[in-house]
């Protein structure tokens, strides 16, 4: 009877052993870079907003930019912030980052305020405390953004971000976006995808990336990168709109690629049958389209463009405003590049 009980006793220890092994396994892949999908489903939190004592709370209502009213245009801006990393942030790639001076997050801050943009689609912000420092600048200059989301993925220190007046009404972002073709590539940030909702209930989907740098030590493994990226964009748009052909779409980016290149094309040209999609083309008040200045070649590049599919565009109409955030002064000292905006119907 003895060796029996000590027979079960040593049973159990074993299948306690094992479900310990089992349920270790399954929390390591949960919250390791593998288990990363988790960061597309969080729910679209609020930002809390911090104000400046530069502004008192009986100035803010002035200050605020006000709603547009039903059926008026809703501006849109989109941004590459330069590496805009605060010390808050933790670091999710090994590589070497400099936190962006004060100076230069207050010259960004300055830029967005200028075009006073309802929806900001930001391109290299760190993280959710970069976001939360942007927010809290823009306050200060009457922009309050009560909704964001920052797509953060393992391995990349520059995300992408969205601030919006307008609720975040639903979220298929994707952090591990795996490339067409390469199951053992992925989208270097991710796919940033989310729904907003005006108050007359117009809705627009809005998808933000940022492709493969052309700062690289194999110019042909980086082209044939961002054609990838392209290619699998172009196919996740092909799908929202197949599924959703009445749904007004942006899709805004750093592409590191100009408009007349054959990475691109595949947006103009579609994949398929009614998924082909508009580039917008605006220019600063000189009539130049040029976003970055990019110095190893000593040329000016227009990496930064926004595209629309034809029910926006149609709603948009061929007279809707656009342009390219001048502010020579204030560009010198906030980021490479300059912001694009549009306005949408």
């Amino acid at each position: 009877m003895k060796e029996k009980v000590k027979g079960l006793l040593m049973r159990s220890d074993f299948l306690l052993i094992i479900l310990t092994v089992l349920t270790s396994i399954l929390l390591y892949h949960y919250f390791s870079q593998d288990g990363q999908e988790s960061l597309t489903k969080e729910e679209i939190i609020p930002i809390a907003v911090q104000e400046s004592d530069k502004v008192k709370d009986e100035e803010r209502e002035e200050m605020d930019a006000p709603l547009p009213k039903p059926g008026n245009p809703v501006r849109f801006l989109m941004y590459n912030l330069q590496n805009y990393f605060v010390q808050k942030d933790s670091q999710r790639s090994p590589h070497h980052r400099s936190f962006k001076p004060v100076a230069e997050r207050e010259a960004v801050a300055d830029n967005i305020a200028d075009a006073r943009p309802h929806v900001v689609g930001l391109v290299e912000i760190g993280g959710r405390a970069a976001l939360q420092d942007l927010a809290s600048r823009l306050a200060t200059r009457g922009l309050n953004y009560p909704h964001a989301y920052v797509l953060e993925r393992w391995g990349e220190d520059r995300a992408l971000g969205i601030l919006s007046v307008f609720p975040i009404t639903t979220n298929h972002s994707v952090a591990e976006l795996k490339l067409v073709g390469r199951t053992d590539k992925r989208m270097l940030r991710g796919l940033l995808d989310v729904t907003i909702a005006t108050p007359d209930h117009r809705k627009f989907r809005i998808v933000g990336v940022h492709l493969k740098s052309r700062v690289t030590n194999d110019p042909g493994a980086a082209d044939a990168q961002r054609n990838r990226e392209a290619r699998t964009v172009a196919e996740h748009v092909h799908r929202v709109m197949k599924k959703h052909p009445n749904l007004p779409l942006l899709l805004y980016g750093d592409w590191n690629a100009g408009p007349t290149e054959s990475t691109l094309s595949i947006l103009t040209h579609g994949i398929a049958k009614g998924s082909s999609l508009r580039r917008l083309t605006p220019c600063d008040s000189r009539g130049e389209s040029w976003t970055l200045y990019y110095r190893a070649n000593n040329e000016y590049c227009t990496f930064d463009q926004i595209y629309v599919n034809s029910v926006l565009y149609k709603r948009m109409g061929r007279s809707a405003g656009m342009g390219v955030v001048d502010g020579q002064d204030k560009r010198k000292h906030s980021s490479d590049h300059r912001a694009v905006w549009c306005d949408l119907r």
